[in-house]
C-alpha cells in the first residue's frame, strides 16, 4: 500500500524492483507488453492490486481498501472477518455441513490418486526422517498392509540397497519398528559422522528479525557484544550449535569453542566440492558451540533464521581490520564467518508433493483445482535436517586462546561453582514467614 513515509536510503520496494526490471528487459525486445504487466503500478495506482486480493480473500471480502487507507490515517484498526476468535479452521464445513474443499466434499483419509498408491502413501503412513536419524532414512515403519503396496527400488530401475543421497527421498522401502532400529544411517560407515542436526524455526525470530538491526541481533544468542571486542565475530552477535554438554566434552570441545560441521559430503556444502576450491573456506561452516543439556545425546540444533557467509562477507570478514562479515561492494552483513546452517542441509522432493492428478482449492476464492498449485500443491517446506560431523577448530576465549569468559566465571552448564549451583537452586533466597 501507498505510505506518506520516505523511503530509508536508496531502496526500493519488492514491486518497484520487478517492474524496473520488466520494463528494462521491455527496452532491450522493443515489448511495451513487459510495461503492461505492471499497468497499475506504473500509474501509481497499487491499490488495484491490493484490492483484487481482498476480493478474493474469504476473511477480507467487503473492504474497500481507500476506506482502509483513510482510517489507518487516523489509527483506526481494521479486523479479519473470521466467524471464530480464536480462528478455527473449517468452522463452516463442521458446524453448517459447507463441503470440504476435495473431490468428494468431505474430510478424505485414503488417497486413490496413482502417485500416492505407488509410493504407498494412500493411507496415512509413517516415515522415517529422509536424514535426521541414526537408522535407514525415510523408510516407510509398520508391518505389511494389504492396502500398502508401494512400488520398490527395483521396480524403479535401482537397488533397495542404495542407500545414496539422491535416492532416499524415492526410496519405498517397508520395515517394522524392530527392523528399522537394527538399522544405521549409511553416513554411519564414517564413525566421526554420528550427530544428527536439525535447523527448526526459533520462536523469537521466524525469518530476519533478529538480524534486521545490530540493537535487536545482539540479544540472539548468549555471543552478543555490541563492541566485538573479539574480532573474529562477524557481526554483534554470531551464530551457534546447540550440543549436548557430554558429547562436546568426549570430542575436547569446550562450551563457546569453535567448531567445523560438515554433513555428506555427496552433495553438501555443494556438489563436487575440493578442499581446494575458493568456495569450499566460503561454504564450509564454522559456528561457535553451546553447551545446551535440554537437547538429547547426539542431536544437535542451529536455528535456522540467519544470514550465511556470502563470497563478499568472506571478503570483508578477511581484509577488514576489524573483522566485520560486511561485504564491501553491497554491504550485506552476515553472522557467520564462514558457511551457515544451510551448508548442512538440501532440499528433498517428494514425488507425492509434485502431483498432476490431486484435487485442491486454489490459492483464492472457493473454487476447487487440480494439480501443482504454489504453496498448496506443490514442493514446498524449509530444507531442515543433515547427518554430520563436528570438528574442533578454535579456541573460544578471546583472539582464540584459551576459554570463552563465560566459562571462566563459572556460570555454563557443567562448569559450576559453588556459588552458581547454590543460585540455580534458589539459595540466595529467604522467606520471612
Amino acid at each position: 500500500p501507498r505510505t506518506p513515509l520516505p523511503r530509508v536510503f536508496d531502496t526500493r520496494s519488492n514491486v518497484a524492483v520487478l517492474a524496473g526490471i520488466s520494463h528494462a528487459l521491455g527496452k532491450i525486445m522493443n515489448d511495451k507488453r513487459y510495461d503492461d504487466y505492471w499497468k497499475f503500478f506504473n500509474e501509481n495506482k497499487m491499490t488495484v492490486y491490493a484490492q483484487r486480493i481482498i476480493d478474493e480473500s474469504a476473511n477480507l471480502v467487503g473492504y474497500k481498501m481507500e476506506k482502509l487507507e483513510k482510517d489507518a490515517l487516523h489509527g483506526k484498526p481494521a479486523l479479519m472477518n473470521c466467524r471464530t476468535y480464536p480462528r478455527t479452521s473449517s468452522y463452516e464445513q463442521i458446524q453448517e455441513g459447507q463441503p470440504f474443499h476435495t473431490k468428494s466434499g468431505r474430510l478424505e483419509f485414503y488417497r486413490y490418486e496413482k502417485e500416492w498408491q505407488d509410493h504407498g502413501e494412500n493411507m496415512i503412513v509413517y516415515r522415517e526422517a529422509i536424514d535426521s536419524t541414526f537408522h535407514e532414512p525415510n523408510v516407510i515403519v509398520g508391518k505389511t498392509h494389504p492396502a500398502i503396496r508401494p512400488k520398490k527400488p527395483e521396480d524403479w530401475g535401482f537397488s533397495s540397497d542404495d542407500l545414496s543421497t539422491e535416492t532416499r527421498q524415492v526410496r519405498n522401502v517397508q520395515l517394522t519398528v524392530d527392523e528399522l532400529l537394527a538399522t544405521k544411517h549409511p553416513l554411519m560407515k564414517d564413525t566421526e559422522y554420528k550427530f544428527i542436526m536439525h535447523t527448526p524455526k526459533s520462536r523469537h525470530a521466524v525469518h530476519t528479525t533478529p538480524a534486521d538491526t545490530d540493537m535487536v541481533a545482539v540479544w540472539f544468542g548468549p555471543f552478543g557484544d555490541v563492541y566485538r571486542r573479539d574480532k573474529r565475530a562477524p557481526f554483534v552477535m554470531e551464530m551457534y550449535l546447540d550440543i549436548n554438554p557430554l558429547d562436546a566434552k568426549e570430542m575436547g570441545v569446550e562450551d563457546g569453542d569453535y567448531i567445523y560441521i560438515d554433513a555428506d559430503p555427496a552433495d553438501r556444502p555443494y556438489k563436487n566440492w575440493k578442499e581446494s576450491d575458493r568456495n569450499y573456506k566460503v561454504s564450509r561452516l564454522l559456528c561457535r558451540a553451546r553447551y545446551y543439556p535440554g537437547t538429547p545425546r547426539k542431536v544437535t540444533r542451529m536455528w535456522h533464521n540467519n544470514f550465511c557467509a556470502t563470497i563478499g562477507s568472506v571478503k570483508g570478514h578477511e581484509n577488514r581490520k576489524d573483522g566485520l562479515a560486511k561485504n564491501p561492494e553491497t554491504n550485506y552483513q552476515a553472522m557467520f564467518r564462514y558457511g551457515s546452517h544451510q551448508s548442512t542441509t538440501r532440499a528433498w522432493l517428494r514425488p507425492t508433493l509434485m502431483t498432476d492428478s490431486l484435487v485442491r482449492k486454489n490459492m483464492f476464492g472457493q473454487t476447487i483445482g487440480k494439480g501443482f498449485a504454489p504453496d498448496i500443491h506443490c514442493t514446498n517446506g524449509a530444507p531442515r535436517e543433515g547427518f554430520v560431523k563436528i570438528t574442533r577448530a578454535e579456541d573460544g576465549g578471546m583472539g582464540g586462546k584459551g576459554k570463552w569468559a563465560p566459562v571462566n566465571k563459572n556460570i555454563r552448564p557443567t562448569y559450576e561453582d559453588r556459588k552458581m549451583k547454590a543460585f540455580l537452586k534458589g539459595g540466595f533466597i529467604r522467606i520471612k514467614k
